[in-house]
């Protein structure tokens, strides 16, 4: 598992590597015109991204970024018929998101990615809850009101 990490950074660092010396070759053709301020203050946040302590350079940003596809198979699902949607596979979507939300604000450092994607899996998870709470237990004239 370490050699994959290292291989992923290595391959962004070859990539930025090479983005870099792109940039560098189109500001030496246009040395003439000014860098606006603008520029630099996109290249510093750009950076300051890439060196965060949960920046693309670790797992902290690369679970929690893979961790968005649980929340979107689950918004796919808004389409299912209540009647297929599980129980404790809800429970257990909606329990890690509200779980792992706090946790991600206690950690150091803060890690707001992992927020993001836990407080949108609370969210779908309570949402297809709802749904199957409210197909289960409300009688037949209720859903054909709807």
């Amino acid at each position: 598992m370490i050699t994959v990490n290292n291989n992923i950074v290595l391959y962004i660092n070859i990539l930025l590597s090479l983005f870099a010396a792109v940039v560098e070759a189109q500001s030496f053709r246009f040395q003439s015109k000014r860098r606006t301020k603008i520029q630099f203050m996109a290249a510093a946040k750009l950076q300051a991204l890439w060196n965060h302590p949960a920046g693309p350079k670790t797992i902290h940003f690369w679970a929690p970024t893979f961790k968005w596809g649980i929340s979107i198979a689950n918004i796919a699902d808004f389409a299912k018929p209540p009647e297929k949607l599980s129980y404790p596979q809800q429970i257990a979507v909606t329990a890690t998101g509200i779980i792992w939300s706090r946790y991600s604000t206690v950690i150091t450092p803060k890690n707001w990615n992992l927020f993001s994607v836990n407080i949108a899996m609370a969210g779908t998870g309570l949402y297809q809850l709802s749904r199957k709470l409210r197909h289960d237990y409300s009688s037949e004239a209720d859903i054909a009101k709807e």
